[in-house]
């Protein structure tokens, strides 16, 4: 076994940290939080420095990576600012795999270049308010043909970056008496800007710079040409990203974990009581142990999965539980961390509260926790529980 990355993974990761460091540093971050601003400025500073076109074909601007670059440089932006790590996931994962997976050619001359230009991003409208998880049995939202193009009434709830996406990836209703239940839902791509189309913002706990919406559709209308593959099998193409985003959505737990980490660790050092460095009591360096063997424990089942993803081996088992695992990682680290730092982290000067609040959604979102054991144990022959 080689646990080692490449010297091009170490130039990417090292390159990531440096711009982090140089370009981001933390008084910005917390300035963005505090704000609930969107970093429209450090994101396009990303695509112009190639991150953003990793895994993207040359013809696009790409360099041709895969899901192991992919993943450290969520697991970085994460642990730097996790804001431009869940920006990095909607763009790349929900909206430019997508079309490089299933577009046409002329979807993919049009939208790539520009996503790795950092000209266009792209938002996932799937989550609607009857159901999270349940996406085959609450989806309501519907596309009716008429002619050449849809129109589309419904609600999406938890559309995450909205507001400065030029599209939201909207899975829709096409068939609604499709010969099995995974068919008869179609992928649109729906500007923003349409007639129609309305967005409120969500007032949430976390993840503040990169603000959740309720989205309308009243009567949008769309051409056959805002269509990912085939009409009513929009089903199985989100299907063929999951295991990226699980991969993805278990590196940006990780980044928060190995940050609070981080912080945790040089206030154990600096901060003195009974004469001593705190770092020097057993308790503390309980937690200390506790929290590095649990980030570890998480990276290695996140780039294993990554490693099988990338070298097309079947990994929706490790996918999930590097998801599930990752994201418990970041809740524990992250409730050790605000321990470690008592009073200081509660304050809002310090960034444990800040990933003690980002951690929580991942336990939840974009797939519960308690249904990734559903399916993990589903995988080991047990019966289906939903």
């Amino acid at each position: 076994m080689d646990f080692a990355f490449t010297t091009e993974q170490q130039m990417l990761r090292d390159t990531l940290k440096r711009f982090l460091k140089e370009k981001c540093p933390k008084e910005l971050v917390r300035g963005y939080d505090r704000r609930e601003e969107y970093p429209t400025k450090e994101w396009k500073m990303l695509a112009d420095l190639g991150f953003v076109g990793v895994s993207f074909p040359e013809e696009y601007g790409g360099t041709k990576g895969n899901i192991i670059d992919q993943t450290i440089i969520v697991e970085e932006l994460s642990r730097g600012f996790t804001a431009l790590a869940l920006i990095y996931l909607l763009g790349v994962c929900f909206g430019g795999i997508t079309i490089m997976m299933h577009g046409s050619d002329d979807q993919k001359d049009k939208y790539l270049k520009k996503l790795l230009n950092g000209e266009i991003i792209f938002s996932l409208g799937m989550t609607e308010p009857g159901g999270g998880t349940d996406i085959l049995g609450a989806l309501k939202t519907k596309a009716a043909k008429d002619d050449n193009r849809f129109i589309i009434n419904g609600q999406k709830v938890f559309t995450t970056g909205a507001h400065h996406a030029s599209h939201i990836v909207t899975l829709a209703r096409t068939n609604s008496n499709p010969a099995k239940k995974s068919l008869g839902l179609t992928i649109f791509l729906v500007g923003t800007k349409s007639d129609g189309l309305e967005i409120r913002k969500i007032e949430k706990l976390g993840s503040k710079a990169v603000s959740s919406f309720e989205v309308f559709f009243d009567n949008v209308t769309v051409d056959e040409s805002s269509i990912i593959g085939e009409v009513d099998r929009g089903w199985y193409y989100i299907l063929d990203t999951l295991n990226i985003e699980r991969i993805l959505v278990a590196s940006v737990s990780l980044g928060v974990a190995q940050a609070a980490f981080d912080d945790a660790l040089n206030y154990a050092k600096e901060r003195y009581a009974f004469g001593r460095p705190i770092g020097q009591f057993q308790a503390i360096q309980s937690y200390i142990s506790e929290m590095a063997t649990e980030i570890e424990l998480a990276r290695l089942i996140t780039y294993k999965a990554a490693w099988m993803q990338s070298n097309n081996i079947e990994c929706s088992l490790e996918a999930s539980m590097a998801k599930m695992f990752a994201s418990d990682c970041a809740v524990k680290v992250t409730d050790m961390g605000m321990r470690i730092m008592a009073g200081y982290g509660f304050t809002m000067e310090y960034d444990m509260q800040r990933y003690f609040r980002d951690a929580r959604q991942y336990v939840f979102a974009p797939i519960t926790n308690e249904m990734s054991k559903n399916f993990i144990a589903e995988k080991f022959g047990l019966p289906k529980s939903y």
